[in-house]
C-alpha cells in the first residue's frame, strides 16, 4: 500500500492511496475518487504535480492530483512502472532569466571591468583585480547558460527590451576591457560564446538591434562607447561587431602565387580568417623548452612550394630544369644544390636588399586579438611588419636588442606553427603557413636581434626606454 497525505484534488486537501488493484484519494469531507491501475494509460509528473491520463468505458478521464513532496517520486514511479506498466514521465522546469538579477550582476560585471582598466598595466594589482572580475563573470556566465537551454521567446524579451539594451550593454564591456592575463580563460571564453548564442537567437527572432548608450547613461559606458567606435574608425575592428572580440583561426596554409612582375608590388587584400579556437587555461609566461623539431620536408616538396611563388617565366624555367635534373643520375647526388637554388629563387620576392628573412604570417593584434595577415622584414637591426608586402611605413617595428626571448607558442593560442616574440610590454604572436618558416623565424630572429638580458649593464639602459615602437 502506498500512502501520501497532504495531497490536493479539486481544490481539497486529503490523502493518495494506491495498492497493486487501483489508485485512489480521499478528501477531509468524505469525497472520494477511484480508478483501476488497469485503466491508468499515461502519468506525468511536474513539480510535485501528478497527473493520470485514465481510460474507464472507453472514455478518457485525467486524474489530477498536487501537493506531493519531491520525496514522493520514486515510490510513485516505482508503484506504477511494476503495477500498471506505465512510466512516470518527470518534467523539468524551464530555466528563466530574471530582469532584475541579470541588471544586478552585469552592474557588478560593468564595475569590474573599470577597475581593471584602471589598474597599472603589468601590475600585481591588475592581476587580482581580474580575478575577481572572473569571479562575477561566473555568476552571469551561468545564468546565461541556464537561460540559452529555456524558452526562446523568454530569452527574446529579456534581451529585446529597449532597443537591446542588456546584451548590448554586456557586448560592449566585454568588447572593450583591458585583460591581460585572463583573456584566454575558460570562464571568460565561454561567456563570449554566450553573447554571441544570445545575439544570434535574436537575429533568428527578428528583435536584434544594435545599441549604443545615450546621453543619460553612465561614464563609464559612454567611455567605453567613445573607445571602441575610435578603434573602429582607425581599423583596429576589422571584424563584424558581434564577433569582433572572438579570437579567429587562420586559414591552412596556402602558398600565395607572386605577381608576374615582382618589381612593382601591388598592394594585396588581407584575407580574413575563419572562426576562433577553443578556449585554455590562461598562460602568462611559458617555461622556457627547446623548440620542437618539426618533420623534415622533402627537397622537391619544398622546391614546389618555392616555384610556385615565383613569376610564369621563372616557374617554366625551374620545372625545366628540375625534369631535366631527373634524368641525369649525377644531378639526383647533388639535391643539396637545390637549396641554394631555391634560397635564390625566394630572394626574388624580398621587398629590402639587406633583409635576412622576409614572408606572410598570421599575426595577433594587441588589444582585440584578432589574426591579422602580415608580411613581416628581419633585417640586421630590427623587425618590422607591414599591412601589405612593399609598403613603406611599418605597422609594428621591434629594435634590436629588445627581446627577451622566442619561443614555440602553438599551446598559448592553440594554433600550430605558432611562435611568439617576447618584449618587455608585449607578446608578438606570429602562426607561419608551415613548420620549416617558423623554425627559420625562431632561429633567425633570436640569432641577429639578441636578447635584452645579455647582461646587465644592457638591461639597466633598456629600463629606461621603451621597447617597441607601435606605428599604427
Amino acid at each position: 500500500m502506498l500512502r501520501c497525505s497532504d495531497v490536493i484534488c479539486a481544490g481539497e486537501a486529503g490523502q493518495f492511496r494506491a495498492n497493486s488493484d487501483s489508485v485512489g484519494w480521499r478528501g477531509s469531507t468524505g469525497t472520494t475518487v477511484v480508478h483501476p491501475t488497469s485503466s491508468i494509460r499515461r502519468a506525468e509528473w511536474f513539480e510535485g504535480r501528478l497527473r493520470l491520463l485514465c481510460e474507464t468505458d472507453g472514455e478518457p478521464d485525467v486524474f489530477a492530483l498536487d501537493g506531493f513532496k519531491d520525496s514522493d517520486f520514486d515510490p510513485l514511479w516505482k508503484f506504477l512502472e511494476q503495477s500498471c506498466g506505465v512510466y512516470l514521465k518527470k518534467h523539468r522546469p524551464k530555466a528563466a532569466l530574471e530582469e532584475g538579477d541579470f541588471d544586478a550582476a552585469m552592474r557588478s560585471i560593468e564595475d569590474g571591468a573599470d577597475r581593471v582598466d584602471e589598474a597599472t598595466t603589468g601590475s600585481v594589482q591588475k592581476k587580482a583585480k581580474e580575478a575577481d572580475l572572473m569571479k562575477r563573470v561566473e555568476a552571469v556566465r551561468d545564468g546565461l547558460d541556464q537561460a540559452v537551454s529555456g524558452d526562446k521567446q523568454a530569452l527574446s524579451r529579456v534581451f529585446a527590451a529597449n532597443g537591446c539594451e542588456r546584451i548590448g550593454r554586456l557586448r560592449l564591456v566585454v568588447d572593450t576591457v583591458q585583460l591581460e592575463v585572463y583573456n584566454t580563460d575558460p570562464r571568460w571564453q565561454h561567456l563570449l560564446s554566450k553573447c554571441a548564442t544570445i545575439e544570434a537567437v535574436l537575429k533568428e527572432l527578428g528583435t536584434f538591434r544594435l545599441w549604443k548608450p545615450a546621453e543619460g547613461h553612465s561614464e563609464s559606458l559612454l567611455k567605453r562607447a567613445m573607445v571602441k567606435e575610435l578603434r573602429h574608425c582607425q581599423g583596429d575592428d576589422e571584424v563584424p561587431e558581434v564577433q569582433e572580440t572572438k579570437e579567429v583561426t587562420p586559414p591552412a596554409p596556402q602558398v600565395q602565387e607572386a605577381q608576374a612582375d615582382v618589381n612593382e608590388p601591388k598592394a594585396e587584400a588581407e584575407t580574413k580568417p575563419v572562426q576562433p579556437a577553443q578556449p585554455k587555461m590562461p598562460k602568462v609566461q611559458p617555461p622556457l623548452q627547446p623548440h620542437p623539431e618539426p618533420e623534415p620536408v622533402p627537397v622537391a616538396q619544398k622546391d614546389k612550394a618555392v616555384a610556385s611563388q615565383l613569376p610564369r617565366n621563372l616557374r617554366k624555367e625551374v620545372a625545366r630544369e628540375d625534369r631535366d635534373g631527373s634524368r641525369s643520375p649525377k644531378a639526383r647526388e647533388s639535391r643539396d644544390d637545390a637549396d641554394e637554388k631555391a634560397e635564390r629563387a625566394r630572394r626574388l620576392l624580398y621587398t629590402h636588399p639587406n633583409s635576412i628573412f622576409e614572408g606572410w604570417v598570421w599575426k595577433r593584434s594587441r588589444f582585440l586579438k584578432i589574426w591579422r595577415r602580415r608580411w613581416v622584414v628581419l633585417l640586421p637591426g630590427q623587425l618590422m611588419s607591414f599591412k601589405n608586402r612593399g609598403d613603406v611605413d611599418p605597422t609594428e617595428l621591434v629594435p634590436a636588442g629588445s627581446i627577451f626571448r622566442v619561443y614555440s607558442a602553438d599551446g598559448d593560442v592553440q594554433q600550430p606553427r605558432c611562435f611568439c616574440v617576447v618584449v618587455r610590454q608585449r607578446n608578438y604572436y606570429m602562426v607561419t603557413d608551415d613548420e620549416t618558416q617558423k623554425r627559420t623565424w625562431m632561429q633567425e630572429i633570436e640569432k641577429e636581434l639578441g636578447f635584452c638580458l645579455s647582461s646587465e649593464a644592457h638591461c639597466k639602459e633598456f629600463g629606461g626606454g621603451k621597447v617597441t615602437q607601435e606605428l599604427s
